[in-house]
């Protein structure tokens, strides 16, 4: 090798800085810090501020020593109200992590449950039901909860889930503003059509496990297929807002998440004329 076909130092430095960028951007890809996302809307139907902090699809999975970091981000959120939208719990494990969390939320703040798939699967429900609502959760199946005019809808996550919506949408308070939630966000179309819902909360999709933002806001999820359309984030329409949750699960899938951090969402809900705090 000529003096003149040896690599420069410049050569070697910017192969060195190539690869220091590809592990960077590989490791910023699965990396999985919980983020909290915010939201914020404006009805006539309240008249102040209420802020709804939502839990999906936690598939029981570890937020450090005790769970302590999910629960200090929750405790920074400071909530009125919490919602949990499914699959806290999860047929394939103890669940020793959920019920930490449970029980440490619920002494502190009002929390209002609905099942999700894996709460069902294996014929667990009922276990885990019981579970929920000894440590002091409000399970929901079908059933609303008034809280100073905002009314909580609860819809189960089982194969009558038509049924269970029905039996919300009948006992909602127009005057009210009404919040469902259902685990299934492929189902939207049909929470709309009872036109009783100003605000509908799902999970299940996790994100659509790889994002690409902003060209793809989703791979796969579960009921939706390839490039789902509803994978995570708020989705106005004229009658209600919908905010599908990416979750909280970060261990237990066997896709990976890539650009897809696990999330605790948070929901204020503002008297119109109001700009904030």
């Amino acid at each position: 090798m000529t003096k003149k076909d040896k690599p420069t130092k410049k050569y070697i430095f910017l192969k060195i800085l190539g690869a220091l960028a590809a592990v960077f951007f590989i490791l910023s890809a699965v990396s999985f810090p919980l983020r909290t996302v915010c939201y914020t809307l404006v009805s006539r139907k309240v008249t102040k501020k209420v802020r709804i902090v939502q839990i999906s699809d936690l598939h029981s999975c570890s937020y450090g020593k005790n769970m302590k970091n999910l629960i200090n981000a929750v405790d920074a959120a400071e909530p009125d109200i919490i919602v949990l939208t499914g699959d806290i719990f999860d047929n394939r494990t103890d669940n020793k992590n959920s019920d930490t969390l449970l029980k440490a939320i619920a002494k502190k703040y009002p929390c209002y449950y609905v099942s999700g798939n894996h709460e069902y699967w294996g014929n667990m429900w009922e276990t885990f039901s019981r579970r929920a609502e000894s440590f002091g959760v409000t399970v929901l199946q079908g059933e609303n909860v008034d809280i100073d005019g905002i009314m909580i809808c609860g819809a189960s996550a089982k194969s009558d889930i038509g049924d269970s919506v029905k039996v919300c949408a009948d006992n909602a308070d127009t005057n009210s503003f009404n919040v469902l939630l259902a685990h299934f966000p492929e189902k939207i179309d049909f929470y709309r059509s009872f036109g009783k819902f100003d605000l509908v909360l799902s999970g299940h999709a996790h994100g659509g496990q790889w994002r690409l933002p902003p060209f793809m806001n989703g791979l796969y999820a579960p009921g939706q297929g390839l490039f789902p359309k509803y994978a995570g984030g708020r989705y106005d329409f004229d009658d209600t807002t919908f905010i599908v949750s990416r979750g909280l699960s970060r261990t237990i899938e066997r896709i990976p998440r890539i650009f897809n951090n696990p999330e605790l969402v948070v929901i204020d809900i503002l008297p119109e004329g109001e700009d904030g705090e």
